[in-house]
């Protein structure tokens, strides 16, 4: 079971490049080989799960869902279930193309870019010397009325 905000797994919250695919995700979470196990995908979704209840990310494309639910308005859980639906085990990196694509909310990068982060920041350096413990960061900094 994944601990999101161990220092091993702080790149999944890199604002540019940390959640695109769902493959991005679990290799910023350790699955680099071994992706298509029960675990990753077990982990995956509790990870996107978090990235969701903390209000960081949203979906960006919805991949083979795409007309069905662009512009909809979703709950997390009707999210979830439709990533659960899509993704399955032994999904292969070509088969992530299909499946929703995310990115961080304006929220979090305008506040980690008004810290000094710019595209080229080194990220784990930034976290280190700028923001020191990024669970109470994100929580004291994310919107708290949506």
């Amino acid at each position: 079971m994944v601990t999101l905000f161990e220092d091993k797994n702080v790149g999944v919250f890199s604002p540019y490049d940390g959640v695109e695919f769902i493959y991005s995700i679990l290799q910023e979470i350790g699955y680099y080989s071994n992706f298509k196990s029960p675990e990753a995908r077990r982990d995956g979704l509790l990870v996107i799960q978090r990235l969701f209840d903390l209000k960081l990310i949203e979906v960006f494309h919805w991949g083979n869902y795409e007309k069905k639910l662009k512009n909809k308005e979703l709950s997390t859980s009707e999210k979830m279930i439709y990533i659960q639906n899509l993704w399955f085990i032994g999904a292969s990196f070509e088969d992530f193309h299909s499946m929703p694509m995310f990115k961080y909310k304006d929220w979090y990068i305008e506040k980690l870019e008004a810290q000094g982060m710019t595209q080229t920041t080194d990220w784990e350096e930034f976290v280190a010397t700028k923001i020191g413990d990024l669970e109470k960061w994100i929580e004291k900094n994310r919107p708290q009325d949506e």
